[in-house]
């Protein structure tokens, strides 16, 4: 008998919010966009708390459990730790417009929900840390062997991370502007140990 076992496997979580964008968030979501950041390749709203906005909680509420649902299951801290969110902003993609390669630094989860999306033309990709030593042309991508991988999104779509994860978005060929929010997320508590020498008080 022949098992294949998956050693430190990198999760990713897909979800979603489970109904449409109030008119309350989607005027927000608007408000937003009138001034925008320059970024790498594309554009994002000046305010980089926008899910501290009262509009804006049922949707923190959601995004919280989530990240709290992917903490307990992967880094599976201390059950007195608590899980919260750093900071939050909106990513606007125009219609040949990318999002640049790139991970989140000082923080655990990282993730997105995707506000204005079309399945058949948006997507999420992710990126190995490091390539193969040795390059064999494949018969077929899997996970296993796959340079990148990305995962079509739709509005309402929630993606969840580990922060150190290299990802980022293709030039769009649809013909609506992309809009997503973007999240960082930590862990308040005592992490690490003074015996061990790594002791963080937060």
């Amino acid at each position: 008998m022949v098992t294949w076992e998956s050693i430190f496997p990198t999760p990713v979580m897909r979800t979603s919010i489970g109904r449409p964008f109030t008119a309350e968030e989607r005027d927000f979501f608007a408000s937003q966009q009138t001034n925008p950041h320059p970024n790498v390749c594309n554009t994002r709203c000046a305010d980089t708390h926008v899910l501290n906005a009262s509009e804006m909680q049922p949707l923190q509420s959601i995004i919280i459990d989530c990240v709290t649902q992917f903490g307990r299951k992967v880094i599976s801290p201390n059950p007195a730790h608590e899980f919260y969110l750093t900071q939050s902003w909106l990513n606007y993609t125009k219609p040949g417009e990318s999002h640049h390669r790139h991970h989140h630094t000082n923080s655990l989860i990282s993730g997105v929900l995707y506000v204005a999306a079309e399945r058949k033309a948006d997507g999420i990709s992710f990126f190995r840390g490091s390539m193969p030593q040795i390059m064999v042309s494949e018969e077929r991508l899997n996970w296993y062997n796959a340079p990148s991988w990305t995962i079509p999104v739709a509005s309402g779509d929630l993606v969840l991370f580990p922060s150190h994860l290299m990802h980022g978005v293709e030039q769009t060929n649809g013909d609506h502007i992309r809009v997503s929010l973007a999240f960082n997320a930590f862990v308040r508590g005592n992490i690490g140990s003074e015996e061990s020498l790594n002791s963080l008080g937060l």
